[in-house]
């Protein structure tokens, strides 16, 4: 089925006028079951092989190596560039529905930026598992956009218990909270100390999702997660997503370990007059219109 048709057939479940607004008041989105079941089964039977090293594809150049089995079972598992490593997992990202949900939010055409296997185990007393309450934007500093989004996509029912992703109701209209947070924190309640809310209430939505079902927030929008307290470990897909009219812009963004974090993909991205391409078709595909 072309992916036109598809989108035409199951237009419902997309956000659609409605769900465009409440993304721009919220700061995020829940769609319908947007994602066939055989989609994510077969994204699902990948992870064991990846983590295996059991690869279709090396990563790409200059990606970090992430999570490896000598990192152990006690911290949150977090792989950059995975689809590119495992077709499945492409397959997952370049589905027409998400790419179509993303530009209806987006108001554009949208690329892909990256993207992020995460697995969460279940909790242990010593387990680092929690994700710090941050803005995607703070690591996204070299982007001219200030409007890029994220899909969070679990593949099975997530919820508050399973440490579901959380966001903070409205954050992306706060001010100054651009470098607010640390995702690697393990202190989420002394982060929010640090909230910039300008006199708004912080309302914290723990993002329940059926299997299916996709989560999107603004770059802007305070998020984080708590511990898996259930029996199962939680995985899920991170798709961060750029408009069209993102481009690259000079800025390094010192962490607070002191190290630099830049996403200019200097090794991977064709260079267009000595800066990066964040349109390269190879490592940037746009997935809509597809």
């Amino acid at each position: 089925m072309r992916p036109e048709r598809w989108i035409e057939n199951n237009a419902g479940r997309l956000p659609g006028d409605a769900g465009v607004a409440f993304y721009r008041e919220h700061g995020y989105f829940v769609t319908g079951k947007i994602l066939p079941d055989d989609i994510l089964d077969a994204a699902l039977a990948a992870v064991e092989p990846f983590y295996a090293g059991e690869t279709d594809h090396p990563a790409p150049a200059g990606a970090s190596p992430g999570w490896c089995a000598a990192d152990g079972d006690r911290v949150l598992r977090k792989n950059d560039f995975a689809s590119f490593q495992m077709d499945a997992l492409a397959a997952l990202v370049h589905h027409p529905a998400l790419g179509a949900a993303a530009a209806q939010l987006a108001g554009e055409p949208v690329r892909l930026w990256m993207d992020q296997l995460l697995y969460k185990p279940p909790d242990r007393p010593d387990a680092k598992t929690r994700v710090g309450w941050h803005t995607d934007r703070r690591y996204w500093r070299c982007c001219t956009s200030t409007d890029m989004l994220t899909a969070w996509i679990p593949f099975g029912d997530c919820s508050a218990r399973d440490g579901t992703l959380m966001v903070v109701d409205g954050s992306h209209r706060w001010p100054d909270n651009a470098d607010a947070g640390d995702f690697r924190s393990q202190e989420l309640d002394e982060l929010e100390q640090h909230f910039v809310t300008d006199g708004h209430p912080v309302v914290k939505v723990p993002v329940e999702l059926e299997r299916g079902q996709v989560s999107f927030h603004h770059c802007q929008t305070l998020h984080g997660s708590g511990p898996n307290r259930g029996a199962r470990p939680r995985i899920a897909l991170a798709v961060h997503l750029q408009g069209a009219s993102n481009r690259w812009c000079e800025f390094v963004y010192r962490m607070p370990d002191g190290s630099t974090h830049r996403h200019d993909l200097e090794h991977m991205c064709r260079l267009v007059g000595g800066v990066p391409d964040f349109a390269d078709p190879k490592l940037c595909p746009q997935l809509w219109p597809a």
